[in-house]
């Protein structure tokens, strides 16, 4: 009997720890829902703030365009970016995506604050960069963009774009090969799907969504997480939210583009 029972005590708990393993999902093109895709054009509005109750400052306006399109023969997605701050033009991006696995095939960016712009060819695998760029940090651009062959990896400048095509559940953990051309190597980033939230929008409509996280170490120390509400029924990402050490920021989706 005692034999008996020890093996009863196993399989309780070896079928106890099977069914807490973590629900981890590292993002491969299978995994994205591409019926999910939100073509057309949004826009999202960000601000700071160096207290939750402080007055915004920053105020920057995206308009964001994305459209079915074809690149070098093959179907693809465009995905256009305008960032508009005060009364002046901020950053510009326009962004190539393969149709089958959304992988980057162009990308070419913009940044006022840095006076330079740089075009990215995956199919080529070239960089061409114009501007004010000193030598040692287009080197770095260069390597970088090199290094991202080494995996299927996701452009995390349309983050927006894909975060829709996730295949979320609560208490899942996706680790996705992100990769900002010009803005650093391809690294793993881990999303953790809280849980459910209702935000309440115009007209005290009321709307289910999902709550993503997403935690780092900034490089001067300190913990940044960045917070993700996303429809449940339509996977409209409506709202973020940035918590920093010294203050937040916020981006939330408009009701009606502005770029018509």
């Amino acid at each position: 009997m005692r034999y008996l029972f020890l093996i009863a005590t196993f399989l309780f708990f070896t079928y106890g720890a099977l069914a807490q393993k973590p629900d981890v999902v590292s993002i491969q093109k299978q995994d994205l829902a591409f019926k999910y895709l939100q073509t057309g054009k949004a826009s999202y509005l960000i601000y700071f703030k160096k207290t939750e109750d402080g007055p915004a400052t920053n105020l920057t306006l995206v308009n964001i365009e994305v459209e079915p399109s074809t690149y070098n023969g093959k179907n693809a997605y465009s995905v256009r970016q305008k960032w508009y701050m005060g009364d002046s033009l901020a950053h510009t991006s326009y962004t190539v995506h393969d149709a089958s696995d959304f992988s980057t095939l162009k990308h070419e960016t913009w940044w006022k604050a840095r006076d330079f712009t740089a075009k990215f060819d995956f199919a080529e695998k070239q960089v061409s960069i114009e501007g004010n760029v000193d030598e040692k940090m287009k080197a770095k651009i260069i390597e970088d963009f090199n290094q991202s062959f080494d995996a299927y990896n996701l452009n995390w400048h349309s983050d927006l774009t894909i975060f829709p095509l996730f295949p979320y559940k609560e208490g899942r953990t996706f680790k996705v090969n992100f990769y900002d051309p010009g803005a650093g190597k391809a690294r793993i980033a881990e999303y953790q799907v809280k849980g459910s939230q209702t935000l309440t929008v115009g007209g005290g409509e009321k709307i289910d969504t999902w709550l993503m996280e997403y935690d780092s170490e900034m490089p001067n120390g300190g913990k940044y997480v960045q917070r993700f509400w996303i429809s449940k029924k339509s996977r409209e990402v409506l709202k973020e939210e940035d918590v920093y050490p010294g203050g937040f920021r916020y981006k939330f989706k408009l009701g009606i583009s502005t770029d018509n």
